[in-house]
Parts: structure tokens; C-alpha cells; sequence
């Protein structure tokens, strides 16, 4: 595979043998499991995902080493990821083809709010904006349907855009 196009062609007889296997009457979801565990002395955060470690870490201001993301940042990367992938998927679903994909993903902290260093200052991530650069012999109009279809079946776009219940506990190690 030499192109995102012929890469695009590759996902849609991939795509087609999941959505086989997924309309499967014992067709069950896909758990999700993430670790995070704080190294002693440094803070520095390794995070489990399957068979890989991604390092996070702090700037400096925060007692961090800045070896890694902040988790902040993974939020981002995890929402330019996840929509550069709906758009491929849309894409195959769409017969469309790319020749180059980009999706890059702005927005910014307030630390204050975190701190309670001032009042009323947003504790999470704010001003959220995406683009999303695409080369391609797709039209205006159909990129702008892709754009659609892409907002309303990426899963972390709209984790963030839905209230999303989150329970948490703390049991003794």
C-alpha cells in the first residue's frame, strides 16, 4: 500500500468482515481497559493500553520532567485520532478517496482552575477546535457531508460533546 487511497480500499474489505462478524446474534461489545500508575519519585505517570506504555508526564511548573504528554494533551491526540479515523471510515462507507488526511486539534488549560488559584476558571480543557485538511477528487458538498457523518459516529467527539456518566472508587492497595 503506497497511498492513503489504496490504503482506503484495503479498510473497506476489513471494514466489511467486521461488520459481518458484528451482526452476529453473540455480537458482544469491546471493553476498554486503560492503567495508569504513578511512579514513585518522579511523578512520571506510564500508562497501560494493551501491549503498549504511553509515558505521561507534567511541565516542569508541576514537578514534572516533561517526558511525555500531559493528559491534557493524550485528550487532544486521543480526539484528532479518533476523528482522522471516522473520516477514513466515513470515507469507505462513502466510496470517497483521500489522497492525504490531517487532522489537527487546538484548545487550551486554564491551571488556575485546577489549582483554585482563581475563581471561576475552567477546570477542564476549553475551546476545543478541530480542522481537518483533506486532499482528494471529493466535492465541496461531499466533504461537508463527510464532516457530518464524521461528527455524528466519532465515539470521543461525542464523548465530549454528551454528558457521559463517569462512576469512580478507591480501594486500598
Amino acid at each position: 500500500m503506497s497511498t492513503l487511497s489504496d490504503y482506503l480500499a484495503f479498510k473497506a474489505t476489513r471494514m466489511a468482515a467486521l461488520r459481518e462478524k458484528l451482526a452476529a446474534p453473540e455480537a458482544t461489545p469491546s471493553p476498554l481497559r486503560v492503567v495508569a500508575r504513578v511512579a514513585g519519585g518522579s511523578g512520571v505517570r506510564p500508562v497501560s493500553i494493551r501491549e503498549f506504555t504511553v509515558v505521561t508526564d507534567s511541565a516542569p511548573a508541576l514537578a514534572g520532567y516533561n517526558l511525555g504528554p500531559t493528559s491534557p494533551e493524550l485528550l487532544l491526540a486521543s480526539l484528532a485520532s479518533c476523528l482522522a479515523h471516522t473520516f477514513l471510515i466515513v470515507a469507505v462507507n462513502r466510496g470517497a478517496r483521500f489522497d492525504s488526511l490531517e487532522v489537527e486539534v487546538n484548545g487550551t488549560i486554564d491551571f488556575r482552575g485546577v489549582l483554585e488559584v482563581g475563581e471561576g476558571a475552567p477546570i477542564p480543557p476549553s475551546g476545543l477546535t478541530y480542522v481537518a485538511r483533506l486532499a482528494g477528487d471529493v466535492s465541496d458538498d461531499e466533504i461537508e457531508r463527510i464532516r457530518t457523518e464524521v461528527e455524528r459516529l466519532c465515539p470521543v467527539f461525542r464523548a465530549l460533546i454528551e454528558p457521559l456518566p463517569v462512576r469512580g472508587r478507591v480501594e486500598r492497595s
